[in-house]
């Protein structure tokens, strides 16, 4: 690995704003530029064991329960996962804490003039940063989360242990394609010859597109429900009188634990050593905000960041599981390029009024668009100017015995969601009771990706 300037100069804000000017550069699919930059640090990759999770909905969960669980086992472990809510730092974790301000800063600082020259991407750096700190903090393992896609995403230059694919649904679809095989074909694009894959449940096409490509190179393949209900189980199996605790509200995540409870099996056959008890002790700990994150209260407010019409479909089902045919005030907006009009109105189900408002740090949905939607589905709205207007506004709305929902984006809920919500407790309700049935059926829900 390359040497580093013994102070840096820069300030931590200033290396992060270097960062995010690369965003004007674009997404850029394709290794060749990770692989050089990676040479160029000493391919930091190879000096940790690593879990590469793709998917379109349900990886940065997942990654978050196997991070838990095997840093409940005992192991240093790594986490990379997109985008942040409201802090770059919470991208890359090591061992449960966010990568420091300084090794950010001088990692920036350090590289600048190559990745300027080079015109490397805010991907392509942001996962050469993840890798170098990985290595350098002598992680034993590290849980990656695919970016975009999966054949051609920054993160692929990884040789895992063990390839996780979630669940397969629409979003990105100007790059990933429409269909269900299209989109698999480029969430497959992370099998390695010969390395073990766990899936989700997915629809029959997106199954069988991956099986396929699983079969090309010679890699093992279950979905996580074959994995949990094998006999004899795994000693790593929930028994029938044994319950799980999990503080993630929703049975999208029952499914995703499902995903990483068969994944750490796979694991454990691979090499590693994981006891049941740091999976009870790993589930029970996971923390993922805004997931599904109730902040209980006068009113109460439900910040969660789904972003396409599959998560949208998720909150709504687990919307009703928890307040009924009770409405929400919904403070909303999300990226032009997101199928907003099926998110909106598949959300429609449970609002009864829209707060519109820019969302910092991101291109955004104009508020003529959104207010003509929310006309459309008989619902009245208001465009305001800023996050922190919106929640004020969306307070006297919904009045004190109300409900509020966050949702549509990272960066809309990172920027209204409260600071203890992002690295404190979980969230407003306690963590509840998982059974194996449940678990079983779980890995089996389809949902209505399609």
């Amino acid at each position: 690995m390359t040497t580093r300037a013994v102070q840096p100069t820069l300030a931590y804000s200033e290396a992060r704003a270097r960062l995010y000017s690369l965003e004007h550069w674009g997404i850029k699919l394709g290794l060749d530029n990770i692989r050089e930059f990676c040479s160029a640090l000493g391919d930091p990759q190879k000096h940790f064991l690593s879990i590469h999770i793709a998917g379109t909905n349900g990886k940065g969960s997942t990654s978050a329960y196997l991070d838990s669980i095997l840093r409940s086992a005992g192991y240093r472990v790594g986490r990379y996962t997109s985008p942040h809510l409201r802090e770059f730092r919470e991208r890359i974790h090591i061992n449960g804490a966010p990568v420091s301000a300084r090794w950010v800063t001088e990692f920036v600082e350090f590289h600048w003039d190559t990745i300027v020259r080079r015109q490397f991407s805010y991907f392509e750096v942001t996962t050469a940063l993840a890798f170098d700190a990985f290595a350098r903090a002598k992680v034993d393992l590290a849980v990656v989360e695919v970016g975009l896609g999966g054949r051609f995403d920054a993160t692929n230059v990884i040789d895992p242990l063990a390839c996780v694919i979630t669940r397969i649904a629409r979003d990105h679809e100007q790059v990933l394609g429409h269909s269900a095989s299209e989109i698999a074909f480029e969430k497959a694009g992370i099998i390695k010859p010969g390395v073990p894959v766990v899936t989700g449940p997915l629809v029959p096409e997106a199954e069988k597109r991956i099986q396929e490509i699983a079969d090309e190179r010679l890699a093992p393949i279950w979905n996580a429900h074959e994995i949990l209900s094998a006999s004899p189980p795994s000693r790593l199996s929930p028994s029938s009188t044994q319950h799980y605790r999990t503080p993630l509200v929703g049975g999208h995540q029952l499914t995703n634990l499902a995903i990483a409870l068969a994944t750490a099996q796979i694991l454990e056959a691979e090499g590693l050593t994981i006891s049941p008890q740091a999976v009870q002790t790993g589930v029970a700990r996971t923390r993922w905000p805004a997931r599904f994150q109730i902040d209980s209260g006068r009113p109460t407010v439900v910040y969660d960041a789904g972003h396409n019409p599959d998560g949208a479909s998720a909150i709504v089902a687990t919307w009703k599981r928890e307040f009924g045919s009770k409405r929400c005030v919904c403070i909303f907006n999300t990226r032009p390029d997101k199928n907003h009009g099926e998110i909106f109105a598949r959300l429609s189900e449970i609002v009864s009024s829209w707060v519109f408002c820019p969302m910092p740090d991101s291109p955004y949905i104009d508020g003529d668009d959104l207010m003509a939607l929310a006309a459309h589905h008989k619902r009245p709205s208001r465009w305001v100017n800023s996050p922190a207007i919106a929640i004020q506004f969306a307070r006297r709305v919904a009045l004190s015995n109300g409900l509020i929902l966050v949702t549509g984006s990272h960066y809309l809920v990172g920027a209204i969601i409260p600071q203890r919500l992002i690295f404190g407790h979980q969230s407003g309700m306690p963590s509840r009771p998982v059974t194996r049935s449940q678990l079983l059926a779980a890995a089996q829900d389809r949902g209505a990706a399609f």
